[in-house]
């Protein structure tokens, strides 16, 4: 009797347990807190922009005068150093050899320099300068002349070498850090000027500069010295108070693009430069902030006599 029951048993139950398990799975889970909210702007009028955060020197572009291989490398990325530290080197050889071939041809220049001024001053003390023609003294006086000019020509293509050998070593030229380093021994160097990428990204990062990209649009509306926040991406809790800098008054084109669809690659905006300390905030060259900056009300409008001096 118990066999015959069963079967209607085990499908009430398969059907009971299906309906639990539609309506469990329609339940949604729970929302989990947003840890960190977007940032909301602290000032009841303000325009927005990202910000860029770069050296209080803006950040330098370290290249090379020469295409050759580099035999030495001094620093690494995050080294701080003085101005006129040596950063790398490239292969001077040929530039010796020019220098040893520049001094043999003074040294020769001085040999036949000396001789036509010994003949000169022989012709020049003469008490009876009819004793010469006027022809004779000429080409002696000239001769002379070709000679010095041709020592001083040796002369500069001396300081021409040694000037290629100072110029293979490429120096810091302020004090500042090494943000980041493209460069390894061995490597060929080219002098290219079409290159995006250069060799060494160096600035004085004693303070840190933001430069915030304000949208064409809302230009009107920017004021000088006016307050501006930054709030970090990803933690809007870390909010930057920032000192106005300066406006660059031109206005170019967007290119930091963001990659949506309805972002307009004509887009120009207006650059904002504030400043903030190094060490207070977890934050580093090239990252991106969310900067909020006082402004004029959306609304405000002006009239004729508004734009008359």
């Amino acid at each position: 009797m118990f066999t015959r029951y069963i079967l209607p048993i085990l499908a009430l139950v398969g059907v009971c347990f299906g309906i639990f398990m539609v309506f469990y799975g329609r339940q949604k889970p729970p929302t989990p807190p947003i840890e960190f909210p977007p940032a909301v702007s602290p000032y009841k009028h303000a325009v927005s922009g990202a910000g860029i955060i770069e050296a209080a020197s803006e950040n330098i572009s370290i290249g090379t005068s020469f295409n050759d291989i580099v035999t030495d490398v001094y620093v690494k990325a995050g080294d701080v150093v003085e101005e006129g530290t040596p950063l790398f080197k490239i292969d001077t050889r040929t530039f010796d050899a020019d220098l040893e071939e520049a001094i043999k041809a003074r040294d020769s220049a001085k040999v036949n320099f000396a001789d036509q001024q010994q003949q000169f001053e022989l012709y020049y003390s003469l008490k009876d300068k009819d004793a010469v023609s006027q022809n004779e003294y000429n080409q002696v006086f000239f001769a002379y002349e070709k000679a010095k000019q041709e020592l001083g020509k040796r002369e500069a293509a001396i300081d021409v070498a040694k000037s290629f050998i100072e110029r293979a070593t490429v120096r810091a030229p302020i004090k500042g850090e090494v943000l980041q380093l493209n460069i390894r021994l061995g490597q060929n160097v080219e002098l290219n000027p079409f290159s995006k990428q250069p060799l060494i990204i160096f600035g004085n990062v004693d303070q840190f500069h933001i430069r915030v990209d304000i949208d064409e649009a809302d230009i009107w509306r920017v004021q000088k010295c006016a307050k501006a926040t930054a709030f970090v991406r990803g933690n809007s809790s870390i909010a930057i108070p920032l000192n106005f800098v300066r406006i660059e008054p031109y206005v170019v084109p967007k290119t930091s693009l963001t990659g949506d669809n309805s972002e307009r690659v004509d887009t120009r905006v207006l650059q904002v430069l504030f400043s903030f300390e190094r060490d207070s905030y977890p934050v580093y060259v090239g990252q991106i902030l969310d900067v909020y900056m006082q402004a004029l009300p959306a609304d405000k409008r002006y009239d004729e006599d508004a734009f008359v001096s």
